[in-house]
């Protein structure tokens, strides 16, 4: 029935796209007898490597630039959902590692080694793992999003899209400027840059954002007066453009970004299998006291962008280093003890190279081709403690190494007729080790609790005789038979080798210069790997494989009435293999929690975008994205419990009791939707900018962002109620006041002035199942000035 309808809505688009050319031509006749006060500036993207009006390129790319993005209050990668209809970004625990999904294809993974389905780039740079995605965004020129698979032209594989930050860049022209913003919890956001010459040959410019809290927003369930959610970030970035020849360029830019804030807490939603009666609100927290979640995270890096252009063909290398470092404290569980407290002490080191040629003929095809070669490292200690619970406590530690190296081309070929035909593929080879270990932390009580309890109650009955436990020993179990240790606690060491060949063909169409129709079939991969979470057993460490997606996809693009209306949709649908995701293991204490696949996935959808001048300087921009997706194949564990069952309402449907240790249970998912993928998101921003007097003018503006109910389960996809997020909308206001040449301005703002009470992802602990509550209400003032 999916196939039917997208073949429908296929058709349908191709019909609008036709029926446009007519509607244009008397659209521009009737702007040339009335002039038109307003109408919708064309945007330039670099989403295919290279600048292009964005109604020129045929693949589905949103664009924001710093002025939307602030009026938003987004200030992080995190906050992007708000402003995009079909991506999500979401915690899949409050542990720090974002969970980005576009069009319902995602990795729900909190750990730091976990990788996305969603290439994000800063200034063509690759960043490899979500928790180094994390840091502010400032200076910023623009954010692109791709949707869909865009191997051909892009680094790392991934399945979803791209994210592509482009930061200002050096300028010749000297510049400088300065916004100073406060706001509720006594926030107060400062942002400064300069730029402009360094001789004739080479430019720079300098910026950096601090944001500073006095306050927390978060306020203690059990104790009064005690705040969490004080704000503690700083980021500078330098920018140095050097001539080298007529025809060479070298850009250098060195970025550091720190934040020492509070990290965020859940509220409980189920304590025990019991749910919490209270009524909570959005500040409505809690936390371990002498546990109190904080973060010291810091990323820095440089990158080196060679451009030249030798004859008809221009040549690019981009060298980039980036290291990031955290030590973290992390309250899983939302209760007032020490259970699932977590610490992380991580450290990634990324180098990663790119060299590509692109040309274009005196025919007007453009080809470009490289390789892309990346290495990165993962360090990281993650202890975990439930010593009020289940008196353990136990220090997680892994070594993870990955390589990864790919040829790639991309062509576009100008048919007759204004057709564009685009072909494009990438093979990519991959290798990545794990090394690593759930270790008792030497002070014996993982080690005293497996030998008294778990070993002759668990393993001996089963045929186990595992050595005993000494403190500081690696508690994980080899539950693999034929491997080396089989039966023994022991270290799991593995590595996998992935390779994959990604392709894509479009054809475009553009029956006048202001219609444009595209039809894609592309196909992306995504890596396998390992789980970088704490473990009990080997089966629950073993890899993962890849996963495979297969897009079809036609959009159309148009600018109407007389360039005051941009209107683009598009239609798609996904033959998704193997999608990782989180799934229950049982161990000899209950549910614990690995990475699976999921044999077959569908998702269909239609999104639909507008920029639209009502009349002068009343401008409606709204996105819309419908989206439907669903669980062909996959059999997953029924939950275990070990001191408690899993409460009735917790276990999916068909699961006929809970697991236990050597007898694992399983249910059909088959038919449920994926995890965090909303059926409708909607973006709108209704403004109106008038002049007063003829130097100054008013803009008043408000935005909508409506998100449908999802499932946001850190297990594997079912559909409990525990891990339900129902829908809700937030809706921003604001009044700027400014000089028309844009050297200074003033604007109040309020965000979710409604105080919506809303949450945006759940996850389960040991003993509770929390969620992570949106901000409430809040409202501030912003001053800007550019010398």
């Amino acid at each position: 029935m999916r196939r039917i309808l997208f073949m429908a809505l296929l058709v349908a688009l191709a019909a609008a796209g036709l029926s446009a050319q007519d509607t244009a031509t008397e659209d521009a006749q009737a702007e040339a007898e009335s002039p038109v006060g307003t109408v919708i500036e064309e945007v330039v993207v670099t989403a295919q490597k290279r600048e292009q009006g964005i109604n020129d390129v045929g693949i589905t790319v949103n664009a924001f630039s710093a002025e939307q993005l602030e009026n938003y209050g987004v200030d992080n990668a995190e906050e992007l959902e708000k402003l995009v209809p079909g991506l999500t970004v979401t915690n899949s625990q409050p542990s720090g590692a974002p969970v980005y999904t576009i069009r319902g294809v995602g990795f729900n993974d909190f750990s730091t080694s976990s990788s996305s389905t969603v290439g994000i780039y800063n200034d063509g740079v690759s960043i490899l793992y979500p928790v180094m995605s994390r840091g502010a965004l400032f200076d910023i020129d623009r954010i692109e999003v791709l949707k869909g698979p865009q191997g051909d032209l892009y680094g790392r594989n991934t399945t979803a899209g791209q994210i592509n930050m482009i930061t200002n860049q050096p300028t010749a022209a000297t510049e400088a400027g300065v916004k100073l913003g406060y706001g509720t919890y006594e926030t107060v956001d400062l942002e400064a840059f300069a730029g402009g010459s360094l001789g004739d040959r080479a430019r720079a410019r300098v910026a950096v954002r601090s944001t500073q809290s006095g306050e927390g927003w978060q306020k203690s369930i059990t104790r009064p007066g005690d705040e969490l959610g004080e704000r503690d970030e700083l980021g500078a970035r330098a920018l140095f453009d050097f001539d080298l020849s007529d025809s060479a360029v070298l850009r250098l830019n060195v970025h550091n970004y720190q934040n020492r804030s509070d990290n965020i807490a859940g509220t409980p939603t189920s304590i025990f299998g019991e749910s919490v009666a209270a009524d909570y609100g959005n500040e409505d927290a809690d936390w371990t006291p002498h546990h109190r979640p904080t973060n010291d995270a810091v990323i820095q890096g440089a990158s080196a962008t060679l451009s030249a252009n030798a004859g008809n063909v221009s040549i690019t290398s981009i060298t980039a280093f980036d290291k990031f470092e955290r030590d973290a404290l992390y309250d899983t569980s939302a209760v007032p003890e020490s259970d699932a407290d977590i610490t992380n002490d991580s450290e990634i080191d990324v180098f990663s190279q790119e060299l590509r040629l692109e040309s274009t003929t005196d025919g007007g095809t453009y080809w470009t081709a490289g390789v892309f070669y990346s290495e990165d490292e993962i360090t990281e200690s993650y202890e975990m403690d439930f010593t009020a619970f289940q008196g353990l406590h136990f220090d997680n530690r892994y070594v993870q190494e990955s390589d990864s190296l790919a040829a790639f081309g991309h062509v576009e070929v100008p048919l007759a007729d204004r057709f564009q035909l685009t072909l494009g593929a990438r093979f990519t080879e991959e290798e990545r080790s794990f090394r690593g270990c759930t270790y008792d932390t030497g002070d014996g009580l993982i080690a005293g609790f497996y030998n008294f309890f778990v070993t002759p109650f668990f393993f001996n009955p089963l045929g186990f005789n595992p050595s005993p436990l000494a403190p500081g020993d690696c508690g994980v179990f080899n539950d693999l038979a034929g491997t080396p240790a089989y039966g023994q606690f022991a270290v799991f060491d593995d590595s996998i080798s992935t390779d994959d060949l990604m392709t894509k063909v479009s054809l475009n169409y553009s029956p006048n210069d202001d219609v444009l129709l595209y039809g894609t079939i592309s196909s992306g991969f995504k890596s396998g790997g390992f789980n970088g979470a704490g473990a009990l057993t080997h089966s629950q460490l073993q890899p993962y494989d890849k996963e495979e997606l297969t897009s079809y996809e036609l959009g159309l693009k148009s600018t109407l009435l007389g360039s005051a209306l941009q209107l683009n949709a598009a239609a798609f649908m996904y033959d998704y293999t193997d999608k990782q995701e989180l799934f229950n293991f049982i161990s000899p204490v209950g549910d614990v929690v690995g990475i699976n696949n999921v044999p077959e996935s569908e998702v269909f959808g239609i999104e639909i975008e507008s920029a639209w001048y009502l009349a002068t300087g009343l401008r409606w921009d709204l996105g819309i994205a419908y989206l439907d997706s669903e669980i062909l194949e996959f059999i997953g564990n029924c939950p275990a419990g070990l001191f408690f069952p899993p409460p009735p309402e917790s276990l999916p449907a068909g699961c006929p009791a809970p697991s236990s240790f050597g007898n694992v249970l399983t249910f059909d998912a088959s038919g449920n939707r994926l995890d965090n993928a909303p059926e409708w998101q909607i973006a709108s921003t209704l403004s109106y900018t008038w002049s007063v007097g003829s130097s100054h003018f008013m803009n008043l503006a408000a935005d909508v962002s409506y998100k449908d109910d999802n499932e946001g389960s850190g297990a594997a996809p079912t559909a409990l109620s525990l891990f339900y997020i129902p829908d809700y909308t937030i809706m921003n206001l604001r009044i700027g006041f400014g000089d028309v040449l844009g050297r200074w301005d003033v604007e109040v703002w309020g965000r979710n002035v409604t105080d919506e009470e809303y949450w945006h992802s759940t996850s389960s602990s040991n003993s509770t199942t929390i969620r992570l509550n949106g901000m409430p209400a809040t409202y501030g003032v912003s001053v800007g000035y550019k010398f």
